[in-house]
């Protein structure tokens, strides 16, 4: 049974995140849930005419933060820590239309260190492959990240998650 994993962000002050920041009007919105008889985290969107690029098509950015977003989640999932996306390598094989529902799948390969790869994929309503992705996270140091986000913004809730 899958489980829903708690946006553990969603109290930090000033979090807005385009992708899964609940308040976030304009944003995504997103909510994740891991299975962990697969070993995969999901989530489902339902893209409307104002995330397209071209006419009917999903935006490649809205895809590319689709696969970002679900692949941080898979990789939080599994070693509670706070990374920073390093690299996305991403393949747009298929349109992927607005309209629909797709359903956005990932599951970590490998975890190196500090270093963290993740596998994610977009498929459509047919359960279609549309878009893939790895994508490559690094794990900073505590005193790195809040060089990096600042810290006003980081109270020690959020620092637990940091790596020492």
């Amino acid at each position: 049974m899958p489980r829903e994993i708690e946006n553990v962000f969603s109290d930090f002050p000033d979090y807005n995140c385009f992708a899964c920041g609940p308040r976030n009007e304009h944003g995504l919105r997103l909510r994740f849930f891991a299975d962990d008889e697969t070993g995969e985290v999901f989530t489902t969107f339902a893209p409307r005419e104002h995330f397209s690029g071209w006419p009917g098509i999903v935006h490649g950015g809205v895809q590319c933060a689709l696969v970002d977003e679900v692949s941080f989640w898979a990789m939080f999932d599994r070693t509670r820590k706070i990374a920073l996306t390093a690299k996305i390598e991403i393949t747009y094989s298929k349109k992927v239309p607005s309209g629909g529902t797709l359903d956005v799948r990932a599951r970590v390969r490998s975890v190196e260190g500090r270093r963290v790869v993740v596998d994610s994929v977009i498929n459509g309503d047919g359960g279609e492959c549309l878009t893939k992705a790895a994508v490559t996270y690094f794990i900073p140091r505590k005193d790195t990240l809040v060089g990096v986000l600042g810290r006003e913004r980081l109270g020690e809730k959020f620092l637990m998650y940091a790596e020492e």
